[in-house]
């Protein structure tokens, strides 16, 4: 595998969809890459407002669903039959085996920052990997009230940090429609 070849394979999160959406019935479903991408956003928001590097948080979130290229997704309820995270390790090692070293190393060290939630960046871009799913279940399920309301107690039980929990009540108190009619200029 040479660097081309591993860009491909990470391009497979693109169609990769998340699964745990579908056990939900969930009619809003979305790909892993999508995920990922508002997943890097808020570990850099959390981050920035908690003192921690946003930039690392950042990256820690864009790789953390790496493995999902060849494992595909899975969600907690499957993971809890599996030997986390050394599946996860032995998928990275793989993944990156013929890169470039300064490339290898750099992706090896940031992917065992995430499994071992050890730097306060780590945790972050943990909590706001569960932000990213509590956005989508009020975007996905604002037609369905006690559901949506089952979903948010369970994911907001997962979030840890200070800087996360003050996300999560703003999520939950801010209406998901309610940024795009104020960026409107009349």
């Amino acid at each position: 595998m040479n660097t081309a070849d591993f860009l491909y394979e990470v391009g497979a999160l693109k169609r990769t969809a998340r699964t745990g959406w579908a056990l939900a019935r969930l009619p809003n479903r979305e790909s892993v890459a999508d995920h990922s991408f508002r997943t890097a956003v808020i570990a850099m928001t959390l981050a920035a407002m908690s003192g921690a590097d946003p930039d690392r948080a950042a990256t820690l979130a864009l790789l953390h669903d790496l493995p999902e290229a060849r494992l595909g997704d899975m969600h907690h309820l499957t993971r809890r039959y599996l030997d986390e995270p050394k599946p996860f390790r032995r998928v990275i090692d793989d993944q990156t085996e013929n890169l470039p070293p300064p490339v290898r190393e750099a992706i090896r060290s940031r992917a065992a920052q995430w499994l071992d939630q050890e730097t306060a960046e780590a945790r972050l871009a943990r909590d706001a990997d569960t932000l990213d799913s509590l956005l989508h279940v009020r975007e996905s399920l604002a037609d369905r009230p006690d559901l949506r309301e089952r979903w948010e107690e369970y994911l907001s039980a997962a979030v840890t940090t200070e800087a996360g929990r003050t996300m999560m009540a703003e999520i939950r108190a801010t209406d998901p429609d309610a940024w795009w009619p104020r960026t409107v200029s009349t």
